[in-house]
């Protein structure tokens, strides 16, 4: 049913209609005068040009609120697990179209002892196959990227379960997104659909208490999840400065496998995400976007509430 719901929205953004040459051009002058924060969920294409520096970091605030059981029906979970986490995505443009990305981030529990750290470094390819710049619905990019998760945060040994802020394990990564430039009304319109896999390279060892649920005294091995994200975005322009934004996607996960004695049982789930946001843009290169991310359906899976802000820069 997610599914149907992001391939009717897909649908949705295709009633682009067609113009005359005059608002053809009227409409292309206005994409290109236009300022686009982006989405908070969808991955970014690779950088437009060699040598542009983009950068942007978000500020976020994990809160919990409850969790779906595999009947889909939602469960009031225990206090605690709720998070302050900030990164920032920094990429570099290597050619026209190959760009290097990295996440560095950190974290902090807001229960417990309030541990702070880093969180585990994703670093990516990415590689934009075809549409540097054209304008319409029927004239896609394509960028694809590839990488890996470096494991670099706490996820053991600790005083709580909230206090993990990685895997302990180098996870591969694979993106595929196409975005388009177009008018609904008139008005610039940016459209992005993607997919995002992520899955473990290796084991772990984990001792006592972990991200992965275990408690005191638990000395076994971890294979981390498996997960699938499949999203559709669009970002709607009021005017020159205003951006309506909204991303909705699917997430399909495999649950980690633990072993050793008093091993967590493994419940794969799932859920769909909403996320909601507002944009102002200040120029073509500098732009702040605020919204929420949640989730109103799932199984097995967190129903955390995620409010958060970016600041979205780019350096030529």
């Amino acid at each position: 049913m997610c599914v149907l719901r992001i391939l009717g929205a897909g649908l949705l953004l295709m009633a682009a209609s067609p113009a005359s040459a005059e608002e053809a051009a009227a409409d292309a002058a206005a994409i290109k005068d236009q300022g686009l924060t982006g989405s908070l969920l969808a991955p970014s294409p690779a950088t437009f040009a060699k040598g542009v520096f983009a950068v942007e970091p978000y500020f976020l605030y994990r809160r919990g609120a409850g969790s779906f059981g595999p009947d889909g029906v939602r469960h009031a979970s225990p206090a605690g697990g709720d998070q302050f986490r900030s990164y920032s995505s920094l990429q570099y443009g290597i050619t026209d179209d190959l760009a290097l990305q990295l996440l560095p981030g950190f974290a902090q529990a807001l229960s417990g002892d309030h541990a702070i750290g880093v969180s585990d470094l994703p670093v990516r390819l990415k590689y934009r196959w075809f549409g540097r710049g054209e304008i319409g619905f029927w004239n896609p990019s394509l960028t694809t990227g590839l990488g890996v998760s470096v494991p670099i945060g706490r996820y053991q040994r600790l005083s709580s379960s909230a206090d993990g802020f990685g895997a302990g394990a180098w996870m591969g990564n694979f993106q595929a997104q196409m975005q388009n430039f177009f008018t609904v009304w008139h008005h610039p319109n940016r459209a992005r659909i993607w997919v995002n896999v992520s899955a473990p390279l290796g084991s772990v060892a984990v001792h006592g208490i972990s991200s992965y649920g275990t408690a005191a005294g638990f000395s076994g091995t971890a294979l981390p999840a498996t997960s699938v994200q499949v999203g559709i975005a669009d970002e709607f322009a009021l005017d020159r400065h205003w951006v309506l934004a909204l991303d909705i996607a699917q997430e399909v996960s495999r649950a980690a496998h633990v072993r050793g004695a008093g091993a967590p049982v493994p419940h794969s789930g799932s859920r769909f995400v909403v996320a909601p946001a507002l944009e102002y843009n200040f120029t073509n290169w500098i732009g702040v976007i605020a919204g929420v991310e949640y989730a109103p359906a799932g199984h097995n899976a967190s129903a955390a509430i995620t409010p958060q802000v970016a600041v979205n820069m780019f350096f030529y």
